[in-house]
């Protein structure tokens, strides 16, 4: 839940049941389709040249190494129109993610397949910056277990592990979004 909250989160705030102040926060996705970050709405499969202007415009600002984070589509698009140049080390593994990397005239991308990105987002792919991205908590508040908090005569327990955080985000310049590509 928290990894989708920080990709397809919308930022937002209400009042609790409490009376309290409740806060969403919002996602990679709002994040580049709200402010002023290069989106490519591909509505079709993904060319050699429709990827050369993806890159183009996403490597215009920022870092020359970035992440992108892309759903099956957009993979199986990208090993075709980069065959033979994409590096993987089979196995290998950083941050419990397989990364392949591909570097080219824009600068290196290093593109790992996103298994949230599903149904309506298999055709997603996110040209991130990571230095545009924090994951920020309340002071004191990272996720937490939370145990015997069923109401009184349950029977049973009822535990849950609760988060009060979000992702921090700057310069939607520096990434780019491409979606909706077709198979």
């Amino acid at each position: 839940m928290i990894e989708r909250a920080l990709w397809f989160g919308e930022k937002g705030a209400t009042t609790g049941t409490n009376g309290h102040p409740k806060r969403y926060t919002g996602g990679v996705l709002e994040h580049i389709e709200s402010n002023d970050a290069y989106v490519q709405n591909q509505n079709g499969p993904l060319t050699s040249p429709d990827m050369e202007v993806f890159l183009r415009e996403g490597f215009t600002y920022g870092s020359d190494t970035k992440m992108l984070f892309a759903g099956g589509k957009v993979i199986s698009a990208i090993n075709s129109i980069a065959e033979g140049q994409i590096q993987t080390k089979p196995l290998e593994t950083s941050y419990g993610m397989k990364i392949s990397t591909w570097t080219n005239g824009f600068g290196t991308i290093n593109i790992v397949h996103n298994p949230l990105f599903v149904q309506d987002y298999a055709g997603y792919a996110f040209l991130l910056d990571m230095d545009c991205f924090r994951y920020r908590y309340l002071n004191n508040r990272d996720t937490k277990l939370k145990t015997n908090i069923e109401a009184p005569g349950t029977d049973g327990q009822v535990d849950e592990f609760l988060t009060e955080a979000g992702l921090e985000r700057r310069q939607p310049s520096y990434c780019a979004l491409l979606k909706n590509v077709t198979a």
